[in-house]
């Protein structure tokens, strides 16, 4: 089994709709809540005084976490044969089992030179139901023991980002232009941002927003509502994850009646932005293609549909262009 940062998985499977999740994660998960070697693992296991640990919390950057897999009991430690590797040099060569009874698991400690503990509880060479949620510790390392439930919500608590508030392209307009060269804009305004044209003062389809997802022909789907909208300029500058919805949990709310609660997600990687679909009723569609399972990478000047929503994923020097020509463009 192989661990690998927290931030990773976050990036994989945060935007999955949760069934989605538990279709593909199906056994524990134990999270290392601070990876940190504490020196080289080919020394002996040292002391360390218990007074000095703190309480630790799982960061998106400071984190690791492994899914079990198959298998009836897993052992951890330092050795290169273990089946969970630690390398933190106040845990043992051979330092506990997690061993599965049926549906359940149990913590059993190896013979540990400091001691694993479950809670405050230690654990001896005896079997101890282990739940799920559960904190224990290997010497001076802190982990969680999450279902995959656990995990799913954790990841959606710690991949939370700020809404994102739209501002018009008059606005925009202004500010290009006080700011003055290019290079001055793109300094202030880095983005990249997506602009959706959004109906005014009715939903997509034409009538009141319904609290359910309105469901549209294909002929509906086709017709993008360029007539009577208003540009909402969405900065997605600093932002790793933006989910589009109804829902009041998305960082871009589009409380329209052809948009899913949870529409689709677009998701950063490195310097990339690609754009994924959640499942929405009425679907996601990257210039007239909807998309299915595969994430999609955006590049700028990208045409989206959402139901039948157009936004534009736009890097700052075309929406420089966009904002200026904008009413030769719709």
């Amino acid at each position: 089994m192989d661990w690998q940062p927290l931030a990773e998985l976050v990036k994989r499977s945060a935007v999955l709709p949760k069934e989605t999740f538990l279709e593909q994660f199906s056994t524990p998960f134990l999270l290392e809540v601070s990876h940190d070697e504490g020196g080289l693992a080919t020394e002996d296991t040292r002391d360390f005084d218990v007074e000095k640990l703190r309480d630790e919390q799982p960061t998106l950057d400071g984190s690791r976490i492994l899914e079990f897999g198959d298998g009836e009991a897993f052992c951890a430690g330092r050795s290169g044969e273990v089946d969970i590797p630690c390398a933190h040099d106040s845990i043992s060569e051979r330092h506990c089992w997690f061993e599965r009874i049926g549906t359940l698991w149990a913590l059993r400690d190896a013979g540990s030179k400091n001691g694993t503990f479950l809670g405050n509880q230690q654990v001896s060479g005896d079997q101890i139901p282990l739940k799920f949620g559960s904190k224990l510790r290997m010497g001076e390392s802190q982990y969680l023991f999450l279902s995959p439930e656990d995990c799913f919500e954790l990841l959606q608590d710690l991949s939370k980002e700020p809404r994102i508030r739209p501002r018009s392209m008059g606005k925009y307009r202004a500010e290009f232009k006080n700011a003055g060269t290019v290079d001055d804009i793109r300094k202030d305004f880095p983005g990249p941002f997506l602009v959706v044209q959004a109906p005014k003062g009715r939903d997509g389809a034409g009538g009141p927003v319904s609290s359910n997802t309105i469901t549209l022909s294909q002929e509906e789907l086709k017709k993008s509502v360029n007539k009577n909208v208003a540009d909402a300029v969405f900065n997605l500058s600093g932002y790793n994850l933006v989910r589009i919805g109804r829902a009041t949990v998305t960082q871009i709310h589009l409380p329209l009646g052809a948009v899913s609660n949870l529409h689709a997600a677009l998701v950063r990687d490195g310097d990339d932005w690609f754009v994924q679909d959640l499942g929405a009723k009425n679907g996601t569609y990257v210039w007239g293609d909807k998309l299915e399972q595969d994430r999609k990478k955006l590049e700028t000047g990208t045409e989206l549909m959402l139901g039948n929503i157009k936004s534009i994923f736009f890097n700052i020097e075309d929406l420089i262009t966009y904002v200026a020509h904008r009413d030769t463009l719709v």
